[in-house]
């Protein structure tokens, strides 16, 4: 029997259907299995978040049609970075990594670009909240913002209360006057009680995002997010005190015994401890703190209310960190990442996780919810005026910071002269 072109034709392709659909079902190329569904996806993700939380949103992808089964990882943020370098250097680590803005320019060349086809410019400056745009590099954007935790101020209600100070300080002005009255030195003129922990760089935490938002709300950028540049003062301001300088003795007076507004000793124990210990009013923490200060001091009567701003100024901002979603280069799965990362960035899915980890979610549309619990509507309307600028490495650049502190505090330098000198180390930091 002759077969004409046509029917060999079909013969042939009906050979090669049936000996792909033998080999999916067996399972010896990728496919359909057995079961008629899509075989599953395996995605490993590394991030410092609570596995609990991030594990239990997971199990929608598992089921069709996504079939992407997430393995997460949680880690410790003081050696999150080392895992990590050492992991690739194995070609052993993750395909997704939930990432500090420190990471940025540091570790740029270990995060894959996502592609403008995925998320253009325009639509994510749309998504997303102003600060986050420190994302978009000149190579392209190399993560999805996911969460932020905005700098605040938290206070003691009962000594705000026993010195009848009805409300936090809303301005600079404000803060130092409050501070003042919450201040309390015994009979020879030793603190007894603080009211504000500022001055210092050993025992004040977060000392270097205290004294980033005092620069950043005068203007000053600090780092050029396009260029790189080192700018301490803005082209904006090309006269008047420097940014930095102003910043910096505005700061260090809080631990002169000379001065009017001295509140805070070296000798005193760390800031947090001494606001969970009740004998420090005011303390400039993250939003993710109060869940800490809650277990440090179950009856600690305490609330947190927006930073203070320049009076008169033109910015209302505070800082704050942000935590993004990126695909490390070495990742064999990086479609069935970024599957990932739009299933935690879906509405009501971020917006439950960020109020379960009590921080602010990354989306402008979420950010205008008003949660139920006041904490967490403080922490939604702080991210709304968070701004941060580009970290090179935040090691070295907190030392720097430190340095400059220690040497107007010890009268090595002029607030002049350690502004000038940082400005020469971030350059060279910068230009590395």
């Amino acid at each position: 029997m002759k077969f004409n072109k046509v029917q060999i034709a079909l013969i042939v392709i009906a050979l090669a259907a049936t000996l792909v659909a033998v080999l999916i079902f067996a399972g010896l190329i990728p496919g359909l299995g057995p079961s008629g569904q899509k075989e599953t996806r395996q995605v490993l993700m590394w991030g410092t978040f609570p596995s609990r939380i991030l594990q239990e949103a997971f199990q929608e992808l598992e089921r069709p049609p996504k079939n992407i089964e997430v393995s997460y990882e949680e880690k410790d943020p003081a050696t999150f970075e080392a895992e990590l370098i050492n992991a690739l250097a194995r070609q052993a680590g993750p395909d997704l990594v939930i990432f500090p803005a420190e990471f940025i320019l540091k570790h740029k060349d270990k995060l894959a670009s996502i592609s403008s086809d995925l998320i253009s410019e325009r639509l994510f400056r749309d998504t997303f909240a102003d600060g986050t745009e420190t994302l978009i590099r000149p190579e392209g954007i190399i993560g999805l913002p996911f969460l932020i935790d905005p700098l605040v101020l938290y206070y003691n209600r009962d000594l705000f209360r026993n010195e009848a100070v009805s409300s936090p300080p809303k301005t600079w002005d404000e803060f130092l006057v409050t501070s003042q009255k919450l201040t309390k030195l015994d009979s020879v003129g030793v603190l007894a009680r603080s009211g504000a922990a500022l001055g210092l760089e050993s025992n004040v935490r977060n000392f270097k995002e205290i004294l980033s938002l005092l620069i950043l709300q005068t203007g000053s950028p600090l780092i050029d997010s396009t260029t790189l540049k080192v700018v301490f003062r803005p082209q904006s301001q090309p006269s008047g005190p420097d940014p930095v300088e102003s910043a910096l003795r505005f700061y260090t007076e809080f631990s002169n015994p000379q001065k009017a507004s001295y509140s805070w000793s070296r000798s005193w124990p760390n800031s947090r401890e001494a606001f969970s210990q009740e004998i420090l009013a005011m303390y400039f923490g993250f939003g993710s703190e109060s869940a800490l200060l809650r277990q440090l001091n179950p009856h600690l009567n305490f609330d947190l209310a927006g930073v203070p701003q320049i009076k008169g100024g033109k910015l209302n901002l505070t800082y704050g960190r942000l935590f993004s979603l990126g695909i490390v280069k070495q990742s064999r799965a990086s479609e069935a990442s970024f599957e990932v990362i739009q299933f935690l960035l879906e509405r009501e899915r971020l917006l439950n996780t960020s109020q379960r980890l009590g921080l602010a979610p990354s989306r402008r549309d979420l950010l205008s919810q008003r949660p139920e619990n006041p904490i967490l509507e403080t922490i939604f309307r702080e991210a709304v005026k968070f701004k941060t600028w580009l970290d090179i490495d935040y090691e070295k650049t907190s030392e720097i910071f430190a340095a400059m502190i220690k040497s107007v505090n010890n009268k090595a330098k002029t607030e002049n002269q350690a502004s000038r000198d940082a400005k020469e180390q971030f350059e060279s930091l910068y230009s590395e």
